[in-house]
Parts: structure tokens; C-alpha cells; sequence
């Protein structure tokens, strides 16, 4: 942030303005105005360095009372003390630029220092309000807040259990950009005032406004029943407010357990918690629990290790055959990735491919697992024989970056294998995220020869909008919708209407998990194409594959 250190004069009179000029010059730069009209369009272009504005009362244009009316419309101003110099220091005219909000009053027949020292005054209480008080809401900001939660732990008694809260609107830029800035500034008013009302009639704890649509709130409780109570009180009266348009509050609670932690830490606590609710509507006040500790230790080891596994290369590569149908044999296969520690033991893909997503790290993991597989491809080359394909999963992360196609052309390019022998898996969550992104992007990896899969077809709302909007090649059904139940005579006739519609569109149709002879001998009534399964193979290292498909295998 810009040092404050200028000071805007603001009086129609140049000798008077040169006069103040001449005795604050030593302390800080000086700008001048010769009328309100002509300030604000100074205060425009330099508010971030004013630390103070000296206003005359008797201008043109627009005067001192005219400008101390306009200026407090302006929140961006809000921390600018505006100071009063004037000859005629009537007490009327003292009063009446106090009520519109000057700080103080100052005659102009003052000694200089006097006047000096009452400029550097103000501006130092100016500062001390700005750290305190959050200019936009008027409760306390984020600095003060901490200072007195931790003040309110520090006198706690051994018996007295207290509860952090974050607390914000689910998706507030949404809001802001649907509603205006406006609004959304008004909202974050009347969210200040709920919480301030809510905390009153609780009678008890501390709460402050961090930043944006993040406010927080420290609590004394004796059943966390009361805490919850207090929060839903608080939301149906932001709610009230907002009854023109739908919004949702989201609460993460961390009962703290030692009230000697640091207080910003207490707040990530309470920040992870409000995270469980994020993009669930039926969720939206969420507990700090154990379980979600152990689960956040279990992905900070993840993180901790990722990048020594990777280049240790203690990910596996697994594959997973397709049989054909009709021949009953098999016919490539998914590659998949493991991890196995060097302690043998193994990590759920359920585990880290999720916290890889997070971070980002799955557009390496991606490329490490798109690398093996060429070169067993390139392997089969060399050993003169024509290997079937093999499917490689590309994470939605990796089609926003924005080296991602340029890495996999280069990438055959590199091993010197044709395309057609590496088929790219999507799934079907990538192409609602962006379809845009998507439809340009399977253009352009068509056009470079690449076979594109949609995997898990079915699974969202759009698959019928992407079969309409992009070219694919192959349709992944799962055999969930052949669930067992009162639902599975429904989940048969959905497969069948997929399969049909797949042959008109000239698409082909893998069925992944197959368990079952039934549901395979299902499929091959309505002449699914592959099968892809437990019931013929599970995953495997490349040499298992290698012996099932009758090759050798250098890995």
C-alpha cells in the first residue's frame, strides 16, 4: 500500500493557500484546489496518497459545506480526514461542518504549530480508526478483531469452551456481478448489521468482517447447539433482506481446543470447516471435526511427498484390458495410475488424484502417465508388432493448461508412434465445466488424429447437449445404471437406448464395469462393442498385460 503522506488544500484564495502550504512543506507534500469540484477530481486521481484534506469554508463553484456533503457519499473517502481552516470560526459554523463529518475545526489565525500539530492529529487518528474499524461496515476489521478474540481467550477460564466461526455467502462474486456493487456492498452492510444484532441478543463474543463477503465471529458456549442456533438466526435475517434474489449463507464452526493457538490459525480452522458446504445448497453450516483433521493430515502428507514420488517414480502404471465383444478376447486396455510408497504400502487413487486436482499436480501426473505408455507402445513398435490401443485419462485440470496440447503432439512426436494408437479419455464433468473449451480443443486434437472417449457418459445433465455440440468417437457407459434393485429393469432399457443411439451416431460403446456373466451376456445381446471389467480382468502391471496379450514388455 502507498505511503499517505500528501496533503490536498483545498481554498480559492492562492495567497492563503500558499500560506498553509509554506508551513506544512516540511512534513509532507502539498496538492491544491481552488474549489470542491476541482478536489474531487484531484482526490480521483490521487486518493491513495492523501493523508489529509484542509477544506475553506467561502469558495465558488461548490464550498466547504457543499463538499463535506458530497465527500461522505464516497466510501472510498471514508478514512481521508477532512480538516476545516476558515477566518470566520463562528461556533454555527464549526457545528454545521462537524455534523457533515469533518474531523476538526481549525481557525486559520493559529500559530503555525499549532496548526501543524493539529494536522498530524488527525491523520494519526485517522490511521488507528483505519486499522481498528472496517471502513464499509463500521464493525471492527480484521487486525482489531483478532486483538480482542485473543484478549476475550486470554481471560477465558479453564471451564469456558468457545467456538470460531467463518461465515460468508456461497458464491457472493455471482451476487455481485448479477446484482452490481452496489448491492453487493449492501449487502455486506446488512450481513455486519445481522451479525452485530445476532451477537448483542446472544450477549457474549467478539466478531469482525476479514475481507470481501468474510466475516467472523468468536463465541462462549455451553452446548454448540447455541452456536448453531445463533448462526441460523443470523442468516434468516440477511435472507429477509435479500428477498428479490436467492442467496445462501455458509458457516464453518472450529470448537477450539486451545485457546493459546494464534488466532489467524483458529481462522483456517473455521475457513476448512465452511469448505465442506461449498457447492452444496443442502449444507451450509459445517463442523471441524477429527475426521476432518485426519482426512487434511492425510492430504498434507500426499503433498508433502508428491513431488520425490514422481520423480522417485513410485506411481505404477496399471492397465486394464477391453475385451471385444464378439471375439471374447482382449483388445487394448485403460492405463491407470498406483501409488506405491517405498514401504510398500499403497495409496488410494480415491486419495490423491482428488488433492492432485486441488493443486494442480495432476497435469504432471497426467504427463508421467501419457510418457509410460508411449513408450510401451514404442516398445511394440519395435518388437514388430501392432499393438492395439491404449487409453490414457486426461484430468479436466489439464485442459486449461494452456501447454496441454502443444505436450501431448510432442509427446508421439517424440516417441515417433501414430496417434491412432493413443486414445485420450475425458470425462463427461470437463465438458459442462467449459464447452467452449472443450469443443475446440477435441477439434483440434481430432485434426492431429487423436481418438477422443467420453468417460462416464450419463453421469451429469449434459450428455446429450455434448453428443449434440462436439464430434467424439467412443461412449463409456458404467454399469451402475444395470443396479441391482427395483431400478434395474429402468437401468437395462436406459443402456439399451444408449447403445442404439451410439451405433446411429457411428459411435463405438465401451461397458466398464462388468462384473456379472449376466449383464455380459446382456450386452452382447444388443451388440455392445467392448466390455471393460472385474468379470474378465482387474488392472495389472504392464508385465501381466504384456503376458496376457501375448507380448514381452520392457518394464
Amino acid at each position: 500500500m502507498k505511503r499517505r503522506n500528501t496533503i490536498l488544500i483545498i481554498d480559492d484564495n492562492k495567497l492563503n493557500r500558499a500560506t498553509i502550504a509554506d508551513i506544512l512543506r516540511d512534513s509532507y507534500q502539498i496538492l491544491e484546489a481552488e474549489d470542491g469540484k476541482q478536489a474531487f477530481r484531484v482526490l480521483a486521481k490521487e486518493r491513495d496518497r492523501i493523508a489529509l484534506v484542509l477544506l475553506d469554508i467561502v469558495m465558488p463553484v461548490m464550498d466547504g459545506f457543499a463538499f463535506l456533503k458530497e465527500y461522505k457519499k464516497w466510501e472510498e473517502y471514508r478514512y481521508i480526514p477532512v480538516v476545516v481552516t476558515t477566518l470566520n470560526d463562528n461556533q454555527d459554523n464549526e457545528r454545521r461542518c462537524l455534523e457533515l463529518g469533518a474531523w476538526d475545526f481549525v481557525p486559520k489565525s493559529d500559530h503555525p504549530e499549532v496548526m501543524r500539530m493539529r494536522v498530524r492529529n488527525a491523520i494519526d487518528k485517522s490511521k488507528v480508526r483505519l486499522l481498528e474499524i472496517d471502513p464499509l461496515t463500521e464493525i471492527y476489521g480484521q487486525q482489531k478483531f483478532f486483538q480482542m478474540t485473543r484478549e476475550m481467550l486470554d481471560r477465558a477460564g479453564e471451564d469456558e469452551q468457545f467456538a470460531f466461526v467463518h461465515f460468508d455467502i456461497e458464491r457472493f462474486k455471482v451476487i455481485n456481478a448479477t446484482q452490481g456493487p452496489q448491492e453487493g456492498n449492501r449487502l455486506i452492510c446488512r450481513m455486519a448489521e445481522c451479525i452485530r444484532e445476532g451477537i448483542e441478543g446472544y450477549g457474549k463474543g467478539t466478531y469482525g468482517r476479514i475481507n470481501g463477503d468474510v466475516f467472523a465471529m468468536c463465541l462462549p458456549y455451553q452446548e454448540l447447539g447455541e452456536v448453531r442456533s445463533l448462526i441460523k438466526q443470523i442468516s434468516r435475517s440477511i435472507k429477509e433482506h435479500t428477498a428479490h434474489y436467492y442467496l445462501e449463507t455458509c458457516a464453518g464452526i472450529y470448537p477450539i481446543e486451545d485457546t493459546t493457538m494464534d488466532i489467524s490459525l483458529i481462522l483456517d480452522h473455521s475457513a476448512i470447516a465452511a469448505g465442506q458446504c461449498k457447492g452444496n445448497y443442502m449444507v451450509n453450516m459445517a463442523v471441524y471435526t477429527k475426521e476432518l483433521k485426519e482426512r487434511l493430515l492425510v492430504e498434507q502428507r500426499i503433498i508433502n511427498e508428491m513431488d520425490a514420488a514422481l520423480e522417485q517414480e513410485q506411481f505404477i502404471v496399471y492397465f486394464q484390458p477391453k475385451y471385444e465383444l464378439q471375439q471374447m478376447s482382449p483388445y487394448g486396455a485403460e492405463a491407470l495410475v498406483r501409488w506405491k510408497r517405498p514401504d510398500g504400502t499403497l495409496v488410494s487413487p480415491g486419495d490423491f488424484i482428488p488433492v492432485f486436482e486441488k493443486n494442480g499436480f495432476i497435469i504432471k501426473l497426467d504427463y508421467y502417465v501419457w510418457e509410460r505408455v508411449c513408450r510401451f507402445i514404442r516398445s511394440e513398435l519395435d518388437a514388430g508388432r501392432d499393438p492395439a490401443p491404449i487409453s490414457v485419462n486426461v484430468s479436466r485440470v489439464n485442459l486449461y493448461n494452456p501447454r496441454f496440447l502443444e505436450s501431448i503432439i510432442n509427446l508421439v512426436e517424440k516417441y515417433k508412434i501414430s496417434p491412432k494408437y493413443l486414445h485420450l479419455e475425458l470425462t463427461e464433468s470437463a465438458f459442462s465445466d467449459n464447452a467452449v473449451i472443450m469443443q475446440k480443443a477435441v477439434q483440434y486434437l481430432h485434426g492431429a488424429g487423436f481418438t477422443i472417449l467420453m468417460d462416464d457418459f450419463g453421469s451429469g445433465y449434459s450428455s446429450l447437449n455434448v453428443l449434440k455440440d462436439v464430434d467424439l468417437d467412443v461412449l463409456k457407459i458404467d454399469m451402475k445404471f444395470f443396479s441391482k434393485g427395483g431400478t434395474e429393469e429402468k437401468g437395462a432399457k436406459i443402456i439399451e437406448a444408449v447403445i442404439k443411439m451410439a451405433e446411429s451416431l457411428d459411435m463405438t460403446v465401451i461397458a466398464e464395469g462388468v462384473e456379472e456373466k449376466h449383464q455380459v451376456d446382456f450386452l452382447s445381446e444388443l451388440g455392445c462393442d467392448y466390455i471393460q471389467g472385474y468379470y474378465f480382468a482387474k488392472p495389472m502391471p504392464l508385465l501381466d498385460y504384456c503376458r496376457l496379450i501375448g507380448a514381452v514388455g520392457d518394464e
